[in-house]
């Protein structure tokens, strides 16, 4: 079984994932709510997408928010590049008029 985090990486393939038993969620399970937390309560580092998908109860960004591509993946550059983030920008017809 494939699992997809909520930023769309296939987190079979993440040696954070595969090496350090991070969890892999989508933003709405209740597993991300807890590594936001866990984030935020020792790692010292947060994940922006993961935290930002839990805050507005997106499971998948690139499917579910309407805002895909948003700042944070411009501003932060992961998981895609900016050339990556611009094409998906021009066929999405919801995201040419910003």
């Amino acid at each position: 079984m494939k699992f997809v985090a909520a930023c769309g990486i296939c987190c079979d393939v993440c040696a954070l994932h595969a090496k350090l038993g991070c969890v892999c969620s989508s933003g709405i399970e209740k597993a991300a709510k807890e590594k936001v937390k866990t984030q935020w309560g020792g790692k010292g580092v947060l994940c922006l997408v993961l935290d930002c998908a839990v805050k507005r109860g997106v499971a998948y960004c690139m499917r579910d928010c309407e805002e895909f591509p948003c700042q944070k993946y411009f501003e932060w550059c992961f998981p895609y590049s900016r050339d990556y983030l611009e094409m998906h920008m021009k066929r999405n017809p919801k995201q040419k008029d910003k």
